[in-house]
């Protein structure tokens, strides 16, 4: 069958196709105007103040989606991340993380956050946003033997720690030689005074445990201390924990003690030979926290050790040890990782003093607590500034996922 030809279009056919392309193009057009002011809209990260959860940069920073509707419909929460206008120029929009609510009152204290005079512990959704690896943490020259005759029981390579204590009468251990840090010089950028220097016992040591036979047992060792400074003479060890790791065939539990004394178990776990094993070990918050291939296996609250002194009241620091005993095993990408240590600041407001917050007001900081400009220096976001909450990476690619 013949195909009919087609009409040509007449001038009235091409003026009503380009009305209707033109009223198309007007709706979508307001349609996006609407989704971006009630809805939805890109932001972009132009500073380092809440890095690692967002990576930011005048020129590439992270893209992220905000949702503008959520807090139509509910009041903010702790610790998520919100978009708002600057009180001091509501031109402009900051973005940090929200910590206080109304009504609370918060302090900072040896770089945790005190609600209501309650440290403000973090969901682990949260917390695993704010690790920050000490850079040194992996590689070999960074660990020592704890006594000259361990140092044949462990082959050190950067990345994997091999240690064979089969034959030795008992546990041979590493020691972390470095001093483990709040902040690094990478955390500086754009920032004009110096990096203060910050020790800190809030972190979390984690490897990739992979037993070579079945027996014995792996040991994590975290020592806090009083730093050297101003009120103390030497280094005065506050708590000592000993996290120990069964290697045996049969399903164990993790045993935690404190100061030699037992303090927790976990819930059963086995770590078989030749497979490698997820183990995150945590000192953070006044907690202790033991996870097994993204499980937690054991969380347990506790005070905090002997802090009598001034100094042990603005920080503490923390060695490392790992130990083997009556085992083979490897220790595949070793790290420790600190968590965010809530600085002082020129004006310091919630640091030197509580703070109290009034009715609708909100007290934000940022993950990057050095290289932050928050509400340390100029106090409260009112309600009616927020423009909404942070929810999505968009850009680049390689780092799309929710934002925590």
């Amino acid at each position: 069958m013949a195909k009919q030809e087609e009409k040509p279009k007449t001038p009235r056919d091409l003026r009503r196709q380009a009305r209707e392309i033109a009223d198309s193009l007007a709706i979508a057009f307001i349609l996006a105007m609407i989704i971006r002011h009630y809805v939805l809209e890109v932001f972009k990260i132009p500073t380092k103040s809440m890095e690692p959860t967002l990576l930011g940069d005048p020129w590439s920073g992270d893209k992220i989606l905000v949702n503008k509707f959520t807090y139509d419909l509910r009041e903010p929460r702790r610790w998520e991340i919100a978009v708002f206008k600057y009180p001091q120029d509501t031109t402009k929009n900051y973005i940090k993380r929200v910590v206080g609510l109304p009504g609370e009152t918060l302090r900072v204290r040896c770089g945790d956050l005190y609600v209501n005079d309650r440290i403000a512990r973090k969901p682990w959704r949260v917390q695993q946003a704010l690790w920050r690896l000490c850079p040194h943490s992996g590689e070999a020259k960074s660990w020592q033997p704890s006594r000259p005759d361990d140092a044949a029981r462990w082959t050190l390579a950067d990345g994997a720690f091999e240690a064979d204590a089969r034959s030795a009468p008992d546990a041979t251990e590493l020691d972390y030689a470095r001093d483990i840090l709040a902040y690094e010089a990478t955390n500086n950028s754009y920032r004009a005074r110096p990096l203060p220097t910050i020790l800190t016992s809030d972190i979390m040591v984690q490897f990739r445990l992979l037993p070579r036979q079945s027996g014995g047992s792996v040991s994590v060792g975290i020592d806090v201390y009083s730093p050297q400074g101003l009120y103390e003479t030497s280094r005065r060890l506050l708590d000592r924990w000993r996290v120990v790791i069964p290697l045996d065939r049969a399903e164990g539990s993790i045993e935690v003690y404190r100061n030699d004394a037992h303090f927790a178990s976990s819930e059963p776990c086995r770590f078989p030979p030749g497979r490698a094993t997820l183990v995150q070990v945590c000192n953070v918050d006044q907690s202790t926290i033991v996870r097994v291939d993204g499980r937690e296996v054991l969380r347990k609250e506790h005070e905090p050790g002997d802090d009598a002194s001034p100094q042990a009241a603005i920080a503490t620091a923390a060695k490392v040890s790992l130990g083997c005993r009556q085992a083979h095993v490897t220790l595949r990408d070793p790290g420790i990782y600190v968590d965010v240590y809530y600085t002082d600041h020129p004006n310091t407001y919630g640091v030197r003093e509580p703070f109290q917050l009034g009715p609708d007001e909100y007290f934000a900081m940022g993950d990057n607590s050095v290289n932050s400009n928050d509400s340390r220096a100029w106090k409260t976001v009112p309600r009616s500034y927020l423009v909404g909450e942070a929810f999505q990476v968009l850009w680049p690619l390689g780092r799309m996922r929710l934002v925590r």
